[in-house]
């Protein structure tokens, strides 16, 4: 049986296809989101570079290099981000469930000698990376919807004054498309930032998404993965991991 691990950024998130035994589309909406959020008891690792492209309705653009790199071990999940050569993070997700199982360290300075934030640049938060949000406090599920011919649950979750739609693949439960809103949700506004993965790639039976869109009021953002390596822990690359900025 093959594995279904989409790379959601710098996330190899394990979504192996669900045992014969059980549908995950009769299942009920928090029963869905805790098999979702489950670590699957595979270990594996993903490596991949690539270009960030960002453009802005005035006519802006700009462009950065990308790396990132993950390990998905049983219980938790380590992922590194490389932006541009010039900024980085280190990203842990354990999980237990819960958001406060997300941690952020940046490997540069933090500082306004440092410059702006480059992520935030592109329109990402290094807390997207490791999909936290999918851990955010479940308020209703919303009808179904259809994104690239595959059958969508829509997912209302909430933290704080911010609340996500979560779109989340009904037969292999990995999110397909996250939106973003703050204050009081209202299905009829638009989303302040929306995310969704585009394009996909096989390697060593392993899924990994090469393409992310995103979008926001007057910006686009296209992450493209041009080289991307996957698979099991035995094989896992001695240099996954940088330990310094070059």
């Amino acid at each position: 049986m093959k594995k279904y691990l989409p790379l959601l950024f710098s996330t190899l998130f394990a979504c192996c296809a669900v045992s014969a035994a059980v549908d995950p589309d009769k299942l009920s909406s928090k029963d869905f989101l805790e098999l979702m959020r489950r670590p699957r008891g595979v270990e594996t690792w993903g490596q991949m570079s690539g270009q960030i492209d960002h453009a802005r309705s005035d006519g802006r653009k700009s462009s950065a290099s990308i790396y990132l790199a993950t390990l998905f071990a049983v219980d938790r999940m380590m992922s590194q981000v490389i932006v541009d050569d010039r900024q980085g993070y280190l990203i842990g997700q354990s999980f237990d469930g819960a958001d406060s199982g997300t941690t952020v360290t940046p490997m540069h300075t933090v500082s306004a000698k440092a410059g702006k934030d480059l992520l935030g640049e592109f329109g990402l938060r290094a807390e997207d990376l490791t999909m936290s949000f999918i851990y955010w406090d479940f308020v209703k599920e919303l009808p179904r919807e259809t994104i690239t011919f595959r059958t969508c649950r829509v997912f209302l979750l909430r933290k704080g004054d911010e609340y996500v739609r979560l779109f989340v693949n009904a037969q292999y439960l990995f999110p397909m498309k996250v939106s973003w809103y703050k204050g009081k949700f209202d299905e009829k506004e638009d989303p302040y930032r929306t995310l969704e993965a585009t394009k996909f790639k096989e390697v060593n039976d392993l899924w990994l998404v090469t393409r992310l869109q995103l979008e926001g009021p007057g910006w686009r953002t296209r992450v493209d993965f041009t080289d991307a390596k996957a698979g099991y822990r035995a094989t896992m690359p001695k240099d996954l991991f940088r330990s310094s900025l070059p």
